[in-house]
Parts: structure tokens; sequence; C-alpha cells
């Protein structure tokens, strides 16, 4: 059996279509089809085919619809028994082969992979692959689809998007910009705001000869950008701009580094590569902190300044607070600052363990065009070839989701007028900076702004007090704001108070702060796995006691001496799993954020014993990401 709904929603048998009639069992397929291999809880199951206002016979209906759809899989040769019920939910049976989206997904992810390892060819072929999988849009056939689906439809139409990007990169890497000039054509007329369609299409018509056309349409691009938004074009489009004009006067040399010739300069000059992601939506709350960093950036960038060494700055804070939004946002904004490129990278590797430090070094050096022959094996050989070739440079680097001072060090750069930024949920107390920025939670009205800013200025105008308390449920936190912002775009106005009301349950919160593949829940996760058994109890234990801790009152909670408290206490800050708060009182106070302490009481058996973010008790075993990790292994 062929299941797709990466377009119209369809099944099929040996090629032969089966058919499924009935919008309620066709959207009952769908939620069960996007969340493969996973029960679906029958409260979910309801919302997704009631998403307004669900009937009081709801979970009669929704076991008269899984019979139904149970006889139509009988019916089309297939076994009934494939849709199974297990007490929480309904669970469908599938396999990778049967299914268009999970065949997507492991293709992107071993394109990846053979990006990452130095084979753009296969890269690209694989991607093809996961391209002609899609059949339009997502679902496209089924309407009213509802907060959570249509969220998680949108959430497989942004991977899509990306996908399409990183494809056209690698055809403009290998040469062959002729493969893409026709689809870039139709993306720009989809999306003419999009500065980085637009420099990827200047980019090709340049690589492939016809400057005239590049320069067009660079104008043409331009002049949508400031009739629309006001502003000029950011600084990948005018990189690809001034890559035109330099191939209209001389023979335009392709590099080999990455990617293609983005920003490239004139010939034989070092690439300035712009290699930033794409840059997030409005940044709301860091005016102050976003002040303090451009005035950091002058100062390094200052010819005047006679000390021409790199600067390091620690962008730190608990989860879900936006480190990544606000300096990949601040890179863009620095970017006039830093005339020879800006780069990114991370850690990260989504389910899979943190990346090298070995990695992240290669993946550096061929941005900045030096030739993979000339890369070693070896951490500290690799290391001194990064150094050198950032010495007298004036770039801005971003290294994101560093959990260890030992994991980041051999990437730091050192002459030079370079400005690193690295992200972390840690302080990395051990780790030697020229200046520490943390974020925290937004303050009301900077939280309601960034709100409006999602779900309209107008709504929120009109029901202040409603999203007053959607923004206190959301803790202030910007992850969970854009999350129940992304939700509560399509919920009519009136049912925000319900939805709000939904939200401020403490039983309901966390779940409800999830959309698609994003959740507060698996970010505080992240943070937890990272904390040892001791620290975990110690959380625990806090966690019960409420949200305003003092020196004193810790002591008494944690059953600990004074200064083993003190030091778990610490232990946590540096974490920023507690905040510190400058209350002016005699003593030091700290706050635990509150959907922390939701998420901590949710992390105990039935017998008080911390569980790991698995669901199992811990027996006193590290789980999660190491502490440190090993920088001589080259990955």
């Amino acid at each position: 059996m062929q299941f797709s709904v990466l377009g119209p929603l369809t099944v099929h048998v040996d090629d032969r279509p089966v058919t499924l009639t009935g919008t309620k069992p066709r959207l009952l397929l769908a939620v069960l089809l996007l969340s493969p291999g996973r029960t679906v809880a029958t409260s979910r199951l309801v919302d997704g085919l009631w998403p307004e206002s669900p009937p009081t016979s709801a979970v009669r209906n929704l076991r008269t619809y899984v019979h139904r759809l149970r006889q139509t899989l009988d019916r089309g040769g297939d076994s009934a028994g494939r849709l199974v019920h297990d007490g929480t939910g309904y669970h469908l049976r599938v396999d990778e082969d049967e299914l268009d989206l999970l065949r997507f997904r492991r293709l992107a992810d071993e394109a990846r992979r053979a990006a990452r390892g130095d084979r753009p060819e296969a890269a690209a072929d694989l991607f093809d692959r996961a391209v002609e999988l899609w059949g339009g849009y997502p679902l496209e056939d089924l309407t009213d689809l509802g907060t959570d689906l249509g969220a998680t439809v949108t959430a497989l139409r942004e991977q899509h998007r990306e996908m399409t990007t990183e494809l056209i990169d690698l055809r403009l890497r290998l040469g062959q910009p002729a493969r893409v000039i026709p689809s870039l054509r139709r993306m720009v007329a989809e999306e003419p705001l999009d500065e980085r369609r637009q420099a990827q299409l200047v980019t090709a018509l340049t690589l492939e000869g016809r400057v005239a056309e590049a320069l067009a349409a660079y104008q043409q691009a331009r002049r949508g950008i400031v009739d629309e938004l006001g502003v000029d074009p950011g600084p990948t489009l005018q990189g690809a701009l001034q890559t035109a004009l330099d191939a209209d006067s001389a023979e335009i040399r392709q590099p080999s580094g990455w990617p293609a010739v983005v920003g490239a300069g004139p010939p034989g000059s070092p690439p300035s590569p712009q290699a930033l992601p794409m840059k997030p939506p409005s940044l709301v709350g860091r005016d102050t902190t976003a002040g303090q960093l451009r005035a950091i950036a002058e100062g390094i960038a200052d010819p005047a300044d006679a000390d021409e060494h790199a600067g390091v700055v620690l962008v730190s804070g608990a989860p879900g607070v936006g480190k990544s939004s606000f300096s990949v946002t601040s890179g863009y904004d620095l970017a006039d600052l830093f005339p020879d490129g800006q780069l990114f990278v991370s850690f990260d590797s989504g389910d899979e363990p943190p990346r090298g430090s070995g990695e992240l070094i290669r993946e550096l050096l061929v941005e900045l065009g030096v030739p993979l022959t000339d890369v070693s094996e070896d951490i500290r050989e690799r290391s001194a070839v990064l150094r050198c070739a950032l010495a007298g440079r004036r770039l801005l680097l971003i290294i994101d989701d560093v959990d260890c001072a030992q994991q980041v060090r051999p990437l730091l750069p050192g002459a030079g007028r370079s400005l690193v930024l690295i992200n972390s949920r840690q302080r990395l107390l051990d780790l030697d900076v020229g200046w520490r920025l943390t974020l925290g939670a937004l303050d009301r009205a900077d939280a309601v702004e960034l709100l409006a800013t999602i779900a309209g200025e107008r709504r929120v105008r009109e029901q202040p007090e409603v999203f007053g308390r959607i923004a206190a449920a959301c803790d202030q936190l910007p992850l969970a704001l854009r999350i129940v912002g992304s939700r509560i775009v399509t919920q009519p106005d009136v049912a925000l108070p319900g939805f709000a009301a939904h939200l401020e349950d403490e039983e309901n919160r966390l779940s409800e702060l999830s959309v698609g593949d994003i959740s507060v829940r698996d970010s505080l996760s992240v943070s937890y796995r990272a904390l040892d058994v001791d620290a975990r109890r110690a959380l625990h234990a806090l966690a019960r006691a409420g949200s305003s801790i003092t020196s004193s009152s810790a002591v008494e909670i944690l059953r600990l001496p004074r200064q083993e408290a003190n030091r778990m206490v610490e232990h946590l800050i540096q974490h920023n799993l507690l905040v510190p708060v400058d209350s002016g009182d005699p003593g030091e106070r700290f706050h635990l954020p509150e959907l922390l302490r939701l998420f901590a009481r949710e992390c105990v058996d039935a017998h008080g014993r911390p569980l790991s973010a698995a669901g199992t008790a811990d027996r006193g075993v590290r789980a999660g990401r190491p502490a440190h990790h090993d920088p001589g292994v080259a990955t």
C-alpha cells in the first residue's frame, strides 16, 4: 500500500487508487499519516477532526470513522489490523517505503550527510529525488485543517523550501546554473521579497555568463524590496550584485569554495562568504542588548584601534529565549562592519550526537576557500590552518549550540578584526571571552508585542487583556510566544478567551506549547538531559517548593549543608535554569521559570525519582549529551 501526503491525500494498492470518502475519515487518515510510527492521542484526533467545537459525541464519532477507515483498507486489499488502538489513541502502522513523507525525510537526511562529507554531486542527486516526491502542497485537497494540522503542513512546506535552497546552492557549487535558472525564475515570481532566492538567481545568471540579465534581475528585485519594505537589499543580495558587476568587467573564476560565488570578491581574491541562515522574523525586546553588541562590534572593527585581536562574545540564556535568532539577526545588522564575510556553524545535529569540532573547522575552511587537500585530519593542525585563514580578515562568525568550552576553543581565531558570537545554554565560565551577554524572558509589553507581530496588531488592540494572559501563560518566553502566535493565527477572535483559559491550566500548558516538530517541552528536555542525577534531584525539589527561592530556603529545600546547597544553586544558575533576581532584599534570591517548574514536576516517577528525558528512572548514569566532547576527533 502507498500513502501520499506531499500533495493531495491519496492511497494506492498496486497502483490502483483506493477511494476514501467523507471529509472526516480523510482528515483522520491525514492526522495519522503526519505522525508516522507514533500513537496519536484520542484528544489530538478529536481536535484535528473538529478544530473549533467538537460535538459531545466526538469520541463515539471518532470510533465510527476509525471503523470506516479500517473497512476501506480491508476492501483495498490491505489489512484492517494496520490501524490499531493502544489505550491512549490510535496508531497507523506504515513502513518507510509506503509513505512519501518518510521517504522524503530519509532522502533529505542522506543528502545532507553527503554534502557534509564533501560529496556534492551525490547530495544534489539525493535532493532531486526528494523534490520529485512532492506533487503539490501537502494535503492541498483538504480544507479546514485546523490549527495543529495546519501548523504541521506549514512546517513541512518550510522544510521543502529549505531543502530546495540547499539543492540550488549545490547546483551552483557544481557549476550547473542552467539546471536551476528556470525553477529560480518561478520561485522569485512567487516570493519576490525572498532575498536569498533573488541572490541565487542573480548568481546563477552570472555563472551562466548572462551578466546583463543578472543585473536586470537585481534591479527588479531591488525595486520590489524598496517599494514594499522601504529598505535597501541586505548583504546577501548586494554580494550577488557585486559578483555580477565584477564579472561584467573581468572573466569570473569559478571558486572551489562554498557557497558558489555568492558574495565573492574580484577574481583571485579570497571569498567573502555570506553564509548566515535565513534572517529570523522581527526581533522584539532586545534593543538594549543589540545596542551593547553593536558598540562591541564597532570597537573591534575600528581601524584606529591598534589592538588587532578577534573579539569573542558569549550569548547565553535559558532554553527558548531566542539566542540563535538574536545572533543571526545581529549578524545581518552588523554585516557592514565585517565586509570579509559572515559565517555560521552549529554543533547541533538533530537527534544525533553533537557534531565534532574537527567537522565544523573543516566546514569553515571550505567556506573560506581553503582547498580540501590542504585540510589535515589532525585537529591541532586544522585549528592552526583556520587561525591563519582568519588572520587579518574582518569576519563575523556565529558558533551555535555550544555545550562546553572544550568544544569551541579550537574554532576561535587569533589575530584579525573578527567578531565571534558563541551561543550556549550554559554560561561557560571556563571559557575566556571578551564579553558576556545573557538573554532572559521578555517583559510583559514586549511579549505582547511579539504576539502582535505574529497574530496581528488589530487583534491585540481589540483584546489586550486576553493577549496579556496568553503572554503570561507562556512565561514571556520567545519560543513559547512564537509557537502560540502561530497557533492563534487561525483561531477566531471569539475562541481566544477559551484558548487563554486552556493555556493557563497547568495540566494543559506544556502540551499546548507545541506546533509541528517544535515544542517547549523538547527544548527544555535538552537542558534537562545535560544535568547529572544530583542536579536533577535538586531541580525537582526546587520545582516542588515554588518559583521563588533564596539562599536560605535552598538549604532547607535541598536538605544539604549550606556550602553544598550553594554549590548546587550555582550549578543550576550556570545552566541558566535558575535566574538570579535583583530584588534589593538582603540575601540572594532566585527565580525558577514557571514552564521549567512544570516540566521538572513531570520528570519524576511514582516514587519521586528523577526520570530521563525518555521517561525512565535515572540510576546514576548521566543521560543525553555528555558534558564534554573530544575536539581531537575529526568527523
